[in-house]
């Protein structure tokens, strides 16, 4: 724009410029010597008019060069921030999944000290029976040595001594070699069986009455039924998917008379499935469930929130009689 101006500042000094010495010549009211002058005069004007012209040309294409420097800057830049948004989002999902194999490891400890615990308990209740036998066992010896006269020392009666100690000495050497041996409790947490070394399955409800929900809000279901494989964590809310696979997750939500809840069901970062469980209008709780079958890679951690963005009108509701629940099982 600039260069198109100073062309039509100089297309219109030119035109006065002719315009004067049509005028001059016509009329003649000057001499030839102010003629000249002025003809000199209009001549500087015009290669000064010239010089400012180059000028301003170099002045934009030096405005130019800084602009196009600006704009590369400027797109490296925007190439920067999206890697490092890209790195920090690596970086993220890395820590929840170590945050989830920690709650797992502590999980898993818990259980082994349970375990350990119980097997104690069970050998100092086995050591027990055994002592109790063995002294009943020293007693009918004495009392056998004691009464060799009698209707009761018959050789009936002997024989069927004999078959109760043999039977009592089994007992005490099946315990005193194996104390391990003892029947299996089941944890108070619910099933989690370590038979299953493919297996993962598992089943998790809120224990709470009402839950303090806010937009993207992991929902932890506390309290577990199932857990076949320990890949569930209670603490953390989160399931870890032991292999690659197509899993089916479901989840359950209450929300009381008058409320809203919008949820998400996520694997790692990606949206995978949403509900939007509602009790506007009802004088009483409603619950509404969501079901997804997804393929999820090894080491994938999938979890149910608050949607991130959209309100919630109420809170999250659970109780023994009808529970807000989460669930999952690989398919194949």
């Amino acid at each position: 724009h600039s260069t198109q101006l100073v062309q039509r500042k100089m297309a219109t000094i030119a035109l006065v410029v002719v315009l004067i010495l049509f005028v001059l010549d016509v009329y003649g009211s000057t001499s030839d010597d102010t003629c000249r002058e002025r003809l000199d005069n209009l001549e500087k004007l015009l290669a000064n008019l010239n010089e400012k012209f180059k000028n301003d040309q170099t002045d934009n294409t030096k405005v130019d060069v800084m602009f196009k420097i600006i704009q590369d800057e400027n797109s490296y830049l925007k190439s920067r921030l999206k890697s490092l948004e890209e790195i920090v989002l690596t970086s993220n999902r890395r820590t929840e999944k170590l945050e989830a194999k920690i709650a797992d490891l502590e999980s898993s400890n818990w259980f082994l000290k349970s375990r350990l615990k119980t097997a104690n308990t069970d050998y100092r209740l086995d050591k027990k029976y055994s002592s109790a036998l063995l002294g009943n066992l020293k007693t009918n010896d004495s009392r056998k040595e004691n009464t060799t006269t009698g209707s009761y020392t018959t050789n009936g009666n002997d024989m069927k001594i004999q078959h109760q100690t043999a039977m009592v000495k089994r007992k005490i050497s099946q315990l005193e070699n194996k104390p391990s041996i003892s029947k299996e409790r089941r944890p108070p947490t619910g099933i989690r069986s370590t038979s299953f070394p493919d297996g993962a399955a598992f089943s998790a409800y809120v224990s709470v009455y009402e839950t303090d929900i806010s937009k993207d809000f992991t929902i932890h279901f506390d309290t577990i039924i199932t857990n076949i494989g320990n890949h569930y964590n209670k603490h953390t809310g989160a399931f870890t998917a032991p292999q690659h696979g197509v899993y089916v997750f479901t989840w359950n939500l209450y929300c009381n008379w008058g409320g809203y809840i919008y949820s998400q069901l996520v694997v790692n970062s990606n949206v995978v499935g949403t509900m939007f469980t509602s009790a506007e209008g009802a004088t009483d709780i409603r619950s509404h469930t969501g079901i997804v079958v997804v393929k999820v890679n090894q080491g994938d951690i999938v979890f149910v929130r608050a949607h991130p963005t959209i309100g919630h009108s109420g809170n999250l509701y659970s109780h023994q009689d009808w529970r807000s629940s989460f669930n999952g099982w690989k398919l194949y």
